[in-house]
Order: C-alpha cells, then sequence, then structure tokens
C-alpha cells in the first residue's frame, strides 16, 4: 500500500501509550486487514463478513442464523444484514426448519456453491498479503495468541 501523507501526519504525533495497548494495535490490524481484503476482491461484490458467512455455511449446510451469530461473535443484526445480500443475489437459500419453524437453516445454493468455491482461494492470497511481515512461525503464534484472547479453541494441527 502506498503512503498517504496522512501517514506522514500520523508518524508527527506522540502516540503516547496507544502503541502498548493491545485493543489500539488490533484495530490498526483489522483495519489493514480490511484493506487488504478490499484490494484483493476488490472485482468481488462480497465483503470479509461475507466471506465468513460464506464459509460457515459451505462447511456446515443447515447451519441457523443463531449458529452463524455465535460462531462469529457478532449480533443477530449483523448477520441479518451481510446474509441478505447473498440470499437476494441467489448464492444462499433459507428453508425453515422442519423441528422448529421459528429457525431458518442455511445453505449455499447450486451457483453461490460453484461461485465460492471459485472465489474462496483468493483468501490466501489475502492473508499472505496481510502477515507478509510475518514469519511463518510469528503468524501461527500469532494466529494461536488471538485464540486465546478472544476464547477460541484452536484446531489440533498435530492430528
Amino acid at each position: 500500500m502506498a503512503k498517504t501523507r496522512s501517514d506522514d501526519a500520523a508518524a508527527e504525533l506522540d502516540p503516547g501509550m496507544l502503541h502498548d495497548l493491545l485493543g489500539h494495535l488490533l484495530r490498526h490490524a483489522f483495519n489493514k486487514g480490511q484493506a487488504v481484503f478490499a484490494e484483493v476482491f476488490a472485482a468481488e461484490r462480497i465483503t470479509p463478513l461475507q466471506f465468513m458467512m460464506l464459509e460457515l455455511i459451505s462447511r456446515n449446510p443447515g447451519v441457523t442464523h443463531s449458529q452463524i451469530q455465535i460462531s462469529m461473535g457478532t449480533s443477530a443484526s449483523v448477520v441479518t444484514t451481510a446474509l441478505k445480500p447473498l440470499v437476494m443475489a441467489g448464492h444462499v437459500a433459507g428453508t425453515v426448519s422442519g423441528a422448529d419453524k421459528r429457525r431458518v437453516c442455511y445453505r449455499l445454493t447450486e451457483t453461490g456453491d460453484c461461485w465460492f468455491t471459485e472465489l474462496r482461494p483468493k483468501i490466501s492470497r489475502c492473508e499472505d498479503q496481510f502477515a507478509k511481515s510475518l514469519t511463518p512461525t510469528q503468524r501461527s503464534d500469532l494466529a494461536a495468541m488471538l485464540c486465546l484472547i478472544s476464547g477460541i479453541d484452536q484446531p489440533d494441527k498435530t492430528a
């Protein structure tokens, strides 16, 4: 990413304790991740949240709204807002659960599955670009630490 005038202006500021605060650093990392995603997926009509939802739905056909919400650690309204364009575009279909008529179960449509299968490999390029300043060990360690902070069980990669 090109350096901008605002980068120079920020470099002149004394950040005080900000660069010691994990939340501040995570916000900067989050913003960089969003920018890299937007660059890599510029030709697609998809947001990072929608990508996460498509991954969950593709791996868990029949997943419910509340399961998506819990897995993503977000609110129901965020799921609704991000999911709606995917349903309207015909990539995701929702069906009422046979056991509980109040629950909607989501799956990828045939076209949604083809579309996501084509764009899914781009996420590796996105992640590589985002973490290019890290060694493979640092990247793995960072992922493990973020899982610890977030309370997410990291899958055992030795099995």
